[in-house]
């Protein structure tokens, strides 16, 4: 039998890396990327760059755009319909398991990511907002004890980033997004199963409706700053 390798290979660490720039802003949508721009800037060769480009247009992260060329993909309201329709299930089933399954030794874990995620609201931190807003949703997932939840986030869970990045970017969305956490939490450690889910599921419901709003109403990427500014 061949052994496992664990490490990542150079087109994964692209990958990753360019999905964390389009997460952040550092890529905007319909920006036009080369195999020769992400190159130079990750100093590294082209090859690399090439297998990992195929695989962000394959997962949905670029489009083509003109004849040869790609670029940082848009988001649309029925991406996001979608990926929320999604979100809801999975979301109330796991606010219910969790609450069905929790205890005292979890409570300060989850006290403690609300506390990350206020802390870095009020630094107009965008990466740290994200982080914890994903640890939270993540606790909530592993609380509830499912593999197959995990797994089935694990597959969409950079999609996820991407979208919520455009939603926490946005300052008023900050303290009613934590806010609704910290509910969420207050619920599941209660052990009350039925008002997690309904929470969980407003939650997202509430999410979705805004940004598909935004997408509709601007018809063209969210702008975006260097800060949440509004």
């Amino acid at each position: 039998m061949k052994k496992i390798q664990t490490e990542k290979n150079l087109p994964e660490l692209i990958y990753d890396s360019v999905v964390d720039a389009i997460v952040e802003g550092l890529l905007r949508p319909g920006e036009r990327v080369t195999q020769e721009s992400l190159a130079e800037r990750l100093d590294v060769s082209r090859l690399p760059v090439s297998q990992a480009m195929q695989r962000l247009r394959d997962d949905g992260f670029l489009s083509a755009v003109g004849r040869r060329g790609l670029m940082v993909s848009v988001l649309d309201e029925n991406f996001v319909a979608q990926l929320y329709e999604f979100r809801c299930g999975i979301d109330l089933v796991s606010a219910g398991l969790a609450a069905l399954r929790a205890d005292a030794g979890w409570q300060k874990r989850g006290e403690t990511i609300i506390e990350d995620g206020y802390a870095a609201g009020k630094a107009n931190d965008l990466p740290a907002l994200i982080d914890a807003d994903m640890r939270f949703h993540g606790f909530i997932y592993e609380l509830a004890g499912n593999t197959f939840i995990l797994d089935s986030m694990e597959a969409h869970w950079n999609h996820v980033r991407r979208v919520m990045s455009d939603i926490l970017i946005v300052e008023k969305n900050q303290k009613q997004i934590w806010e609704e956490h910290a509910a969420i939490l207050d619920a599941v450690l209660a052990g009350d199963a039925r008002m997690a889910e309904t929470l969980a599921r407003q939650h997202v419901e509430t999410a979705s409706k805004w940004l598909q709003q935004e997408i509709h109403d601007s018809r063209e990427p969210l702008k975006r700053s260097g800060g949440a500014t509004g």
